[in-house]
């Protein structure tokens, strides 16, 4: 009984770890591939030790008289762990970045940052309050400010989806603002939202006094649908269509560069379902149609096995962006899918903080460390 249970755990647990290995370098797989990159972007390393885990399964099996699938098991689960591990030093060497195992072991979440201030800084069309965090880095100021426009689809998410790097930032210098924006229903929200993140940053100007806060050293930064957000808000105030201090850089984990390579129902949730109707609502949501020259420096921050927002039309606005003089760079995390930094202590987020602030540092100031 004992042999056949341990033999059972060994296939069944050897079989998760291939579908994991197998997706990780063959990303495209319908299924495979998505379950591959996603854990292998935010869980790389607890990947590793699930392989070598199902090679001491397959040699207990192989001790305990399995001797054929024992030693299958163990094989097999010694390649994969290879593999896993392969991920590990490609991410490593690709960041160049100093990572904490012992983090990216138990820091599995986004751990409470605990902004030091709630406010509303706006009202939706129903009158609903929309809050925003405020993360005071400590000692005095006046302080760059941060921006931080969460993800989400357009249609849902929170503003303390990325708390634990808020105050990280905060912690180096930089007072964040992480806003609350208006979410379906009612529809469309389009416009409303590029007028919210606006309205964030307007907020810091206005309370630039009181809260220590230098608005002329203003970033908007975000992730996924944020980062959409982030770039086409900024577009929005250069071209004087919204009132809010001009950002001096952005921040763009993993945008979507058009609006139309994204499903129709996400469309006309953001919409009202005119994007096949109306092109300039199109276009004011989508950045690849918003690049100009005197955009301010833009980082983009990307996993190479992304299933959501395509890495190679990033690729393309990256370049777009380069060819048209805006400064910047495009940092990638190879391996790694969509929200690949919502752990926080993940090899990816672990990589990526480090050029953020760096790009920080050389925009609007403070520290890079």
């Amino acid at each position: 009984m004992l042999v056949w249970l341990v033999r059972v755990v060994a296939v069944v647990w050897l079989l998760g770890v291939l579908v994991v290995a197998v997706g990780t370098y063959a990303p495209r797989l319908p299924v495979i591939g998505f379950l591959g990159s996603f854990v292998t972007g935010q869980y790389p390393l607890h990947a590793a030790l699930a392989a070598l885990t199902g090679v001491g399964l397959g040699v207990l099996a192989r001790a305990l008289g399995a001797r054929t699938d024992g030693a299958v098991v163990a094989g097999v689960a010694l390649v994969a762990a290879v593999a896993l591990v392969g991920v590990l030093v490609t991410q490593v060497r690709a960041s160049g970045t100093r990572i904490d195992w012992w983090q990216a072991l138990t820091v599995t979440g986004q751990p409470d940052g605990r902004p030091d201030r709630t406010e509303p800084y706006a009202a939706d069309e129903l009158g609903r309050p929309l809050l925003l965090d405020l993360y005071r880095p400590a000692g005095p100021g006046p302080h760059p400010v941060v921006v931080w426009v969460h993800g989400g689809s357009w249609v849902r998410g929170e503003r303390t989806d990325r708390t634990a790097l808020c105050r990280w930032l905060a912690d180096r210098g930089h007072a964040v603002v992480a806003v609350q924006y208006r979410l379906p229903p009612p529809a469309p929200v389009g416009e409303g939202q590029r007028r919210d993140v606006a309205a964030a940053a307007a907020w810091a100007a206005e309370h630039a006094g009181e809260e220590d806060l230098d608005p002329g050293r203003l970033v908007i930064a975000g992730q996924s649908a944020g980062a959409t957000l982030a770039l086409s808000t900024t577009a929005g105030i250069l071209a004087g269509e919204l009132a809010a201090p001009r950002p001096r850089a952005v921040v763009a984990y993993y945008p979507v560069t058009d609006l139309r390579a994204v499903d129709r129902s996400l469309q006309d949730a953001v919409l009202g379902g005119r994007a096949a109707d109306d092109v300039a609502a199109t276009r004011a949501s989508s950045p690849a149609a918003l690049v100009r020259p005197d955009l301010p420096p833009t980082l983009l921050v990307l996993g190479s096995a992304d299933h959501f927002v395509f890495p190679d039309r990033v690729h393309a606005y990256d370049r777009d962006l380069r060819a048209a003089g805006v400064p910047g760079r495009l940092v990638e995390v190879p391996h790694a899918d969509h929200v690949f930094d919502f752990p926080f202590g993940s090899p990816g987020a672990q990589a990526t903080r480090p050029p953020v602030l760096a790009f920080l540092a050389e925009h609007v100031g403070t520290r890079t460390s």
